[in-house]
């Protein structure tokens, strides 16, 4: 067997170019594999890990008011494993030149193990002799500079409360730390949780013996469903607002979403290098084994088994399988793993020092990789094995020449150039090699396309929900529901062009057996200031009576445009009858964010039957610039609860959208080294298989640039074929990758930019020529005379 591995290293050093580009096509296979399973067991394990240690509830539900004697009689209901009861209020807070909010929670008095606990990350728990006292989350701590000792002073019924920050911690509850699903991304410096003992809070919020939000965390048998039905009956009787299972929680959802969208990336991505690299295998394998079939006649008629003329021929995909995986796993797990991970977990902060390294990732993408790199060498190799000594020892016969289908087309073919004609007439002459040299083009094009239509879709989602939906400059919401005429003050404000009532509230709507959870909406039939826009982009016109859902919850709840459903609301002191209203769906809404029904203010009335009142307002400005004025004006005014400066949030979420840019520049990245490794190896072969045809019109007087536009005008126009097959595939892949990351808070459209295609396109093209110019002095390096010497 010496003789072979001399004769393999050879071949080696003869074709070290071609080598490096297939195994640089594994590598990123294998790279992209380990790199994106490695941060995907990270994320998954740390979360999941940190959701069991700290008791992640199963179930949260909030009410108006309920004794906490009710705490106790859910936590009997069977399959519940533990409840706790809180206190949990969204307040402003007074800081230097900020527009802050916080949500104060209450912890209880002494440290115990409780629902939703916190993880200490730095200072104490509340000690005994102190009321006013609380934990910051480390974050929201974090990005305002806070010391442990400093004073805050939320602002609570009107009135500034002083509480002293004694430590700060960390919560399964709020790994995405975020108000609600109208915020995309977090904001530390605006938005915070603060937690607060739970007998001081009970008294400054006059919720003495009672709670407005109870956690439950289930058996591990525990029958979700009977237990929300349980609390339900409980829990009825004082103004039960919402029920949310763990999977709907707006934190849970976001980092389950992510954990999902990694999944999806890891399936699809790494399959597209490992099916291309066997392409490249394949046709190197095949061009190898023709060129040396006189050889394997002799090495047969020697006395060589077919298995051992096989095993040599596997050593180059044996060889390069083994490279790929060993080096692609390296940098996988090292870099790119570990890359990822802080990309995603920038947004979660999850405890990720002490993760194991996860090797057994190692053992599937190495198989993948062997797998097509040994099944395309075994293809290429079986069928020259068929024929007998005697016949593999002829040359084999030249493909028989006869007019391609392109030569009958008279007015095409005789407009072309004679250069043309022999790309053409060569291209159509190896027909499965064009095409298998495409393969790696079009999972370029597609991988391209997937990165720039998540980019071009979060675009069009910001346009549209910050420019044609949320028109306003501030939204404000109220501390509790007042009649809509009682806003004319803030109307009269310096620098407020308009202001619009709003109401929001929770019901539960029912269609049938289904049942859901859902935001209800309510604006001027004539707003200005909150576009609603149905499934088609156009403005949807309010009703008088009835509502509009979401597209996505009419699918969901199996309702049509005309149906009637039920609708409950959660208001204590009514009964169930009165509190449940049969409505009609008049049409269907566009949301990106959230699922909320929408109607108008004076059908308000009839759901709620407390007249036409508001609980919000949205504000427009004359100008912009007076926005931190206005905003000083309303802070003053008692009844207003929180807000909101829209130009804040969409600066936020803009800077963390920056993030996503490294995800679309590794993409890409991975598609040029793709596009470039397949341009090279074909082109090598290409050259290597024309050199005595390439010699003969050299000595016909075809000068050095009308050589390479024979071949490097024939690699742009498998480059063009390639870029118009992957266009459809990328459409879906991306489509595919978008789905998947869609939840009940958040769904994104693919927008697919016109600029998209040509972006990638021209990218395509610029790898392509990279490509032609890495080979550009292998045709003109050509031997003529030794060239012209070979069997025809």
């Amino acid at each position: 067997m010496i003789i072979f591995m001399k004769k393999f290293l050879r071949d080696l050093k003869e074709s070290k170019g071609q080598f490096v580009s297939v195994l640089a096509v594994v590598i990123i296979g294998v790279m992209f594999y380990t790199g994106m399973y490695s941060a995907l067991e990270g994320l998954s394990g740390a979360g999941h890990e940190y959701f069991t240690e700290y008791r992640l509830a199963d179930l949260w539900s909030t009410v108006y008011r309920a004794p906490e004697g009710a705490v106790k009689r859910i936590e009997e209901i069977p399959g519940v494993k533990m409840s706790e009861g809180r206190v949990v209020q969204d307040v402003r807070i007074s800081m230097e030149d900020k527009n802050a909010m916080v949500r104060l929670i209450s912890l209880p008095d002494k440290k115990r193990d409780i629902v939703n606990d916190i993880m200490m990350k730095s200072g104490s728990y509340f000690s005994a002799n102190e009321g006013n006292q609380c934990i910051v989350s480390e974050d929201f701590f974090k990005a305002n500079h806070m010391t442990i000792g400093q004073t805050i002073e939320p602002i609570i019924n009107g009135e500034r409360v002083k509480l002293s920050i004694v430590g700060t911690a960390k919560s399964p509850e709020y790994i995405y730390e975020i108000r609600d699903a109208a915020e995309l991304f977090p904001d530390h410096e605006k938005f915070g949780v603060v937690y607060v003992k739970k007998s001081y809070l009970q008294t400054i919020l006059d919720f003495r013996g009672s709670v407005n939000d109870i956690s439950v965390l289930l058996d591990r048998d525990g029958d979700i469903n009977k237990v929300k039905d349980g609390m339900k009956k409980i829990l009825d009787q004082y103004g039960l607002t919402s029920t949310v299972e763990r999977k709907d929680q707006t934190s849970y959802a976001m980092f389950h979403s992510d954990e999902t969208g990694l999944k999806s990336m890891a399936a699809i991505f790494p399959m597209l290098f490992f099916i291309a690299s066997a392409a490249i295998i394949y046709i190197t394998m095949t061009r190898m084994i023709e060129n040396q079939r006189t050889l394997m006649g002799v090495l047969k008629a020697l006395g060589y088994s077919d298995w051992n003329i096989m095993l040599h021929y596997q050593t180059y995909p044996l060889l390069v399988g083994v490279l790929g995986s060993i080096v692609g796993s390296l940098i996988g797990i090292v870099f790119i793993g570990k890359g990822l991970l802080n990309i995603f977990n920038a947004f979660y902060n999850l405890p990720t020092e002490h993760l194991p390294i996860h090797l057994g990732i190692v053992v599937p993408a190495s198989l993948m990789a062997l797998f097509f790199c040994v099944f395309a060498g075994y293809n290429a190799c079986r069928k020259e094995l068929r024929p007998v000594p005697a016949e593999s020892m002829r040359p084999k016969p030249p493909a028989s020449g006869r007019k391609i289908l392109l030569e009958n087309l008279r007015f095409f073919w005789g407009r072309i150039n004679f250069s043309w004609k022999i790309i053409f007439r060569n291209l159509f002459r190896y027909k499965r090699r064009s095409v298998m040299a495409s393969t790696g083009i079009i999972f370029s094009m597609a991988l391209l396309l997937i990165a720039l239509g998540f980019r071009s879709s979060m675009d069009y989602v910001m346009e549209v929900q910050y420019e044609e939906i949320q028109k306003f400059d501030l939204k404000i919401t109220l501390t509790q529901m007042m009649d809509t005429d009682e806003l004319s003050y803030i109307r009269s404000l310096d620098h407020v062009e308009s202001v619009e009532p709003v109401m929001e509230t929770g019901m539960e709507i029912a269609n049938g057996w289904k049942k859901k959870d859902i935001g209800v909406l309510a604006l001027d039939r004539e707003s200005k200031l909150y576009g609603v826009y149905d499934r088609s982009g156009n403005p949807a016109i309010l009703p008088q009576d009835g509502i509009l859902l979401p597209v996505r919850l009419m699918e969901t709840m199996g309702l049509h445009t005309g149906d009637q459903v039920t609708l409950r609301s959660y208001y204590p002191g009514k009964s169930e009858e009165k509190n449940k209203k049969t409505v009609t769906v008049k049409g269907e809404t566009s949301q990106f964010i959230g699922q909320s029904a929408v109607c108008s203010m004076d059908y308000v009335d009839y759901l709620l039957e407390e007249g036409v009142v508001a609980n919000a307002a949205h504000i427009r400005l004359d100008d912009p610039k007076y926005e931190k004025e206005v905003i000083d004006k309303l802070k003053d005014i008692l009844t207003i609860s929180t807000i909101q400066s829209k130009s804040e949030v969409v600066a936020n979420t803009s800077k963390q959208l920056q993030s996503m840019n490294t995800i679309i520049l590794f993409m890409m990245s991975g598609a040029s080294i793709l596009a470039i490794a397949v341009i090279y190896n074909i082109t090598n072969i290409n050259i290597f298989e024309r050199r005595r045809e390439i010699a003969t019109l050299s000595v016909l007087g075809f000068t050095s640039a009308e050589l390479k536009s024979l071949v490097f005008n024939e690699n742009f126009f498998i480059s063009a074929f390639g870029m118009l097959i992957g266009i459809p595939m990328g459409r879906i892949l991306a489509e595919l990758a978008i789905g998947t990351q869609a939840t009940d808070s958040m769904q994104m459209p693919l927008i697919m930019e016109p600029s998209n295609y040509l972006i990638a396109a021209f990218l395509l093209m610029t790898f392509t020529a990279m490509a032609n110019f890495l080979l550009r002095n292998k045709i003109t390096s050509i031997n003529m005379v030794e060239s012209l010497k070979s069997a025809e």
